[in-house]
């Protein structure tokens, strides 16, 4: 794999037409080329050659050539950008390329140096082992040995070229030239006589230049498959060439061609051109990374995913892969940019989904590409196009998930009672939910390189069963990307650090003799072109899943080789401490009620200062909203609550402003007046003769307002009874005022 992701030819890649749509091409040149009045079949072959190119493949193909291939001589003459000339000659057949002195094909004494290096032809030769093998097992007979004494004079014209994945299609007509001049060319040493050239080399132009051209000694092995394809294997200088020769066969049968082009293509490692392909059609590529909310942003962000309709999804507990399908062929890249082959489709489609992978199956829950870079565009808009798609040709590789469009937070309760359990039925492990607002792009990036205009909109959230974060631990501590992280912030027991002491020796154990790792840093190197580094790692890092709600151990994560970033990591502990999980979705759950309370109470008390009497503090909650007031008296009887209240006062940095009456409103002398006075949800202990007396009480010690605060029945489908008070209605939904009097009925 390339250094640097996306590599420099990235840029220079056009999109990919089929092999079907580039050999329509050229077999409409040929019929135009026969076609043409001057055309003389006697004179001219046609050749449909299939090249890899080595920007991609870069194969080192010793074990074809190193014994028993054919050396010869090339003289080569370019004329022009699509004419040369070329000359093969002094051909000798069996050679071995060991036993030449004249072509350094390794350097052993930099191999020796530099053990990575040895790692990576290792590699190397597995994969050439592999193309190897196919040749020797599909070839009816190896024809090196009839280049042995082969003369050549042709010249060459390229007709069209095309590119297609790693290779490079190139037909041409060769004509062949008469070989006698060569003879005695090459054979009299290029000697001048006094009036210069003799007289035949001089009337030819592709003679007359070899004067000044050294020959490229070059070995070559050819093999025939069957209907005549054939297969060539040079090697020269430090240079590697496969080719595939349709030339004898130029109207082959057009499914057997694609079929043999595809098997040798994906013998080799074709990543390098997957991901630069990638970056071709999704300009600085950046996986979406879902955050975890704290409770404010939940609020935040409620008013705006209803505006503009949100979808909900199971949060499947898979590998995030990108699947690329282009060209008939489909293809995974992971997070590392590890690139795999999947299959191969009858449908010429060219999509990325952005997927899960779970039990052999891609779970897709987004499409970066269809056609056109989709990123852009809203997710309302890209969930019309993802379930647009007919997936009935992708040979059962695809499982659809329930994405949900909701309207309100019903809609999304009724996804996690009812679908989201019917998800797991499907026996597809989830752990929480995705919520998506419609209108949230892809990317915040611009696509476009260098182009200051930045899209801000990308809501996309994701709301865990648990909150788990997954940490790398190298035997003593535990890391979220470079950032050592503390013990304490885990609650982590001697009992579970051991258990990871553990599984990190076995890990290690069964690890040592494993060669090193290619780890992909996600960082972007700038804001404006996005490349990735890929960086060795010494040994493989151990990766575990932390649960930080209960501060246990959960499993080690082979399917992930970096860990959680330090902002993820935060976010994950927020969410933790304010036990942000599915469950503040449930109807039984009044978590996000309590948050709205609080909210309200918040903003009513900034609105004032001074002194503070609250009624009814039960267990002293709200204490941290009362850090600027200047004096402040707390009303509460209950005995259980007032102990919880004063240890809570005790804990706190304005102890020295509170006083605590330890009786109920009625039965306390009040001497200190007030700026305001609170009654936060406490009304329901009252009955109507204790609000009448509350009233009396304190409306001499108040300057400025009373506050009470109650559920609004309108927001219910009827009363709400408690043990001393009903609740009904009591604002004016009209008006949006309290009304006057208090329901004597209560």
């Amino acid at each position: 794999m390339n250094p640097v992701i996306p590599s420099s030819h990235y840029l220079l890649l056009d999109e990919q037409l089929s092999l079907d749509t580039i050999l329509d091409n050229m077999y409409h040149q040929i019929s135009i080329f026969k076609n043409h009045k001057l055309f003389k079949s006697g004179d001219i072959n046609f050749e449909l050659e299939f090249r890899l190119r080595n920007k991609y493949t870069n194969i080192d193909i010793n074990d074809f050539v190193k014994c028993m291939s054919c050396r010869y001589h090339e003289y080569l003459f370019k004329e022009n950008k699509t004419t040369r000339y070329r000359i093969i000659y002094e051909s000798s057949y069996p050679a071995n390329i060991n036993e030449d002195q004249n072509i350094n094909l390794e350097n052993e004494e930099e191999n020796k140096k530099e053990k990575e290096k040895e790692e990576e032809n290792i590699e190397k030769k597995k994969k050439i082992s592999k193309l190897y093998t196919y040749v020797d097992t599909n070839s009816e007979k190896e024809i090196t040995e009839t280049l042995n004494g082969k003369i050549e004079f042709t010249k060459k014209m390229t007709l069209m070229t095309a590119y297609y994945f790693v290779y490079k299609i190139v037909l041409s007509i060769e004509t062949n030239l008469d070989v006698s001049d060569i003879i005695s060319f090459l054979d009299n040493s290029l000697v001048e006589t006094e009036k210069g050239c003799n007289k035949k080399i001089k009337s030819n132009k592709g003679l007359n230049i070899l004067q000044f051209i050294t020959p490229t000694i070059k070995y070559r092995k050819s093999y025939i498959l069957h209907k005549d394809v054939r297969i060539y294997v040079t090697k020269y200088e430090d240079k590697s060439q496969f080719e595939i020769d349709f030339s004898r066969n130029i109207n082959h049968e057009r499914s057997d061609m694609i079929n043999i082009v595809h098997d040798i293509m994906l013998l080799l490692d074709c990543s390098n051109f997957v991901l630069d392909y990638l970056f071709y059609l999704l300009p600085n590529f950046e996986f979406q990374k879902p955050i975890t909310p704290s409770m404010d942003t939940i609020f935040d962000i409620a008013d705006d995913l209803v505006k503009n309709t949100f979808f909900v999804a199971a949060k499947t507990d898979g590998l995030r892969l990108l699947v690329i399908i282009t060209n008939h062929l489909m293809f995974s890249v992971s997070g590392n940019f590890d690139v795999e082959y999947i299959d191969c489709i009858n449908s010429d489609l060219h999509l990325v989904f952005d997927c899960e992978f779970v039990n052999d199956d891609f779970i897709p829950f987004d499409i970066l590409y269809h056609n056109v870079d989709l990123r852009l565009k809203s997710y309302k808009e890209r969930i019309a196009i993802l379930d647009s798609i007919s997936f009935d040709s992708f040979n059962n590789k695809f499982k659809r998930k329930k994405i949900r469009k909701c309207g309100n937070y019903s809609d999304l309760q009724n996804f996690i009672e009812n679908e989201l359990e019917n998800e797991n039925k499907n026996l597809v492990p989830n752990d929480g939910i995705i919520i998506t607002d419609g209108a949230s792009t892809y990317t915040l990036q611009s696509i476009i390189p260098f182009d200051s205009h930045r899209v801000e909109h990308i809501r996309i959230y994701k709301i865990k069963t648990r909150n788990t974060v997954d940490l790398r631990f190298d035997g003593r501590y535990f890391y979220a990307k470079q950032h050592s992280i503390k013990k304490s912030n885990l609650k982590l027991t001697l009992a579970e650090f051991k258990k990871i002491c553990l599984k990190y020796h076995q890990h290690k154990k069964l690890n040592r003799d494993k060669n090193k790792m290619d780890i992909i840093i996600d960082n972007p190197f700038n804001k404006r072109i996005v490349y990735y580094q890929l960086v060795k790692e010494k040994k493989i890092p151990f990766i575990i899943e932390f649960d930080l709600d209960k501060g246990v151990f959960v499993k080690k994560r082979k399917d992930k080789w970096t860990s959680t970033s330090l902002n993820t990591f935060n976010s994950i502990v927020l969410a933790s401490f304010q036990k942000i999980n599915i469950e503040i979705f449930s109807p039984d759950s009044n978590t996000l009620m309590r948050k709205y309370h609080n909210r309200i109470k918040q903003n009513i008390l900034n609105e004032y200062k001074g002194n503070l009497l609250d009624i009814g503090s039960g267990n002293g909650e709200d204490i941290h909203k009362w850090k600027h007031f200047r004096k402040i008296a707390c009303i509460e009887p209950d005995n259980v609550k007032l102990k919880n209240l004063n240890e809570r006062i005790n804990k706190s940095d304005i102890k020295n402003r509170i006083t605590i009456y330890p009786n109920t409103i009625q039965n306390i002398k009040l001497k200190d007046s007030f700026n305001i006075a609170t009654c936060f949800f406490a009304i329901n202990d009252f009955n109507y003769s204790d609000v009448e007396s509350m009233l009396n009480h304190i409306s001499q010690n108040i300057n400025e307002i009373l506050v009470v605060l109650f559920m609004d029945n309108s927001l219910f489908n009827g009363d709400i009874d408690s043990p001393c008070i009903k609740y009904r209605q009591c604002i004016d939904t009209h008006k949006n005022k309290f009304l006057e009097s208090l329901d004597k009925e209560s």
